[in-house]
């Protein structure tokens, strides 16, 4: 038998390369194939190597001993405080929340282009569809006036914001169009395309740059805000549980609040909070590409099969059967990557671009996860993995964006001289 080694997929699977003629091992699975196998294979490489280079491939977790040691501090007590914020919702302004010295130094950001690219570097949003370098991010005015140095870019981006290929490569288009400065296409489409806490985020972010404000405003209503409880926490869509008080609540801030001198909402999480995310996908793991794994598991709660384990009443029992749920989906619904492309599917190049582009996103996911939406874990699965040794502290949602590993490292430097300077403490 020959030598082989291993290759992985975007959603995590192995597959096996015979070493010799550097050929990846797939299966025909019945159908006819050949036509379309070097061109697959290729992608197959590429987007194992887009994974292996991510900008983040040096972050180290940092797993927790659930072990008692004698002279060494126990971590069951903040195991136990982080284990707890699962069992309820989180206090507002908690997650991933503002420090002093950051709010300070954000605010004192003299021009809206300024605060409009920290916002957007804070939110960890990175595009995946074309490179923008940190400089042009709020390239555009919201004039449509744009950075000469970045014109060809811009252009770039404007012929595919509205991109129908796919409804994920509507958003993605979408997003690199907010991320150079136009925020009314950060959220282009609501369609699950699986990518729940990125496109969650992309709202926050929405919100805001935009000062809460969106077609569906009124007088004195906030659209933008009104929407996002609706669709969003009204409805349980995009992974967000599904809650009539919290989306009454945030449907009476649309009515309430009002736009910074910028026409901001910069700290809208203070305010609104947040609502933990149920997302098959994370850093290098992009396992629920189309959203077909998450669209089951809702589909048995709404239809009363299951029940949402962040629901207020949930028991112990309930959260346990919803664990085996989500991993039987999980298990069941999987993109077979180790199949080669059958000679006569109808849309080849699709589904390499795809690939390639669920590569990227598992490379640029934040590896904590996006500020403003949390992944969520019920309580006995963070459990299960803390006594496996598996449970990687830096996950904590409680974690400042600033001392995150995606943030920007120019950026924090910024932010602790000008505390520093200011004799700010936390």
């Amino acid at each position: 038998m020959s030598e082989t080694y291993e290759i992985y997929t975007p959603n995590g699977l192995i597959l096996d390369v015979e070493k010799e003629m550097n050929k990846i091992l797939l299966s025909d699975g019945g159908a006819k194939v050949g036509k379309y196998t070097q061109e697959y294979s290729k992608a197959l490489f590429e987007a194992h190597n887009i994974k292996q280079n991510s900008p983040y491939k040096d972050y180290q977790p940092q797993y927790l001993d659930s072990e008692f040691h004698t002279g060494e501090k126990s971590t069951l007590l903040e195991f136990k405080e982080w284990q707890n914020i699962y069992l309820k919702d989180p206090i507002k302004g908690s997650i991933a929340p503002w420090t002093k010295a950051e709010k300070a130094y954000y605010n004192s950001l003299k021009t809206k282009k300024e605060r409009y690219k920290y916002l957007v570097i804070r939110s960890g949003i990175r595009s995946v569809v074309i490179d923008i370098p940190y400089e042009a991010i709020g390239a555009v005015d919201e004039k449509g006036n744009v950075d000469p140095k970045y014109e060809e870019l811009y252009r770039k981006v404007d012929d595919n914001k509205n991109s129908l290929r796919s409804s994920l490569f509507h958003n993605e288009w979408g997003m690199a169009a907010g991320i150079l400065g136009d925020y009314k296409y950060l959220v282009n489409d609501m369609s699950q395309n699986g990518f729940n806490a990125r496109f969650i985020q992309a709202t926050i972010l929405y919100i805001q740059l935009s000062g809460g404000s969106s077609i569906l405003d009124k007088p004195n209503l906030l659209g933008a805000i009104y929407g996002y409880a609706d669709i969003a926490v009204g409805s349980g869509l995009v992974g967000v549980h599904k809650n009539p008080l919290r989306e009454q609540e945030i449907k009476t801030l649309a009515k309430t609040l009002k736009p910074d001198e910028f026409g901001m909402l910069p700290f809208i999480d203070e305010v609104m909070g947040v609502d933990r995310v149920i997302d098959y996908n994370e850093y290098q793991i992009s396992e629920d590409e189309f959203g077909d794994i998450y669209k089951a598991l809702r589909s048995d709660v709404v239809e009363g099969k299951l029940k949402d384990s962040r629901d207020i009443d949930s028991t112990y029992e309930s959260r346990r059967e919803f664990d085996r749920y989500m991993d039987g989906y999980s298990n069941g619904v999987i993109n077979a990557y180790g199949y080669d492309i059958p000679n006569d599917w109808n849309d080849v190049q699709l589904k390499i671009d795809s690939m390639i582009l669920t590569a990227k996103l598992a490379a640029l996911t934040p590896p904590q996860g996006y500020p403003n939406a949390p992944y969520y874990f019920t309580p006995e699965n963070l459990e299960w993995y803390y006594k496996r040794h598996k449970l990687d502290r830096l996950l904590d949602p409680r974690i400042p964006a600033i001392y995150r590993y995606n943030f920007s490292q120019e950026l924090r430097a910024k932010i602790r001289a000008y505390a520093k300077e200011h004799n700010i403490k936390e």
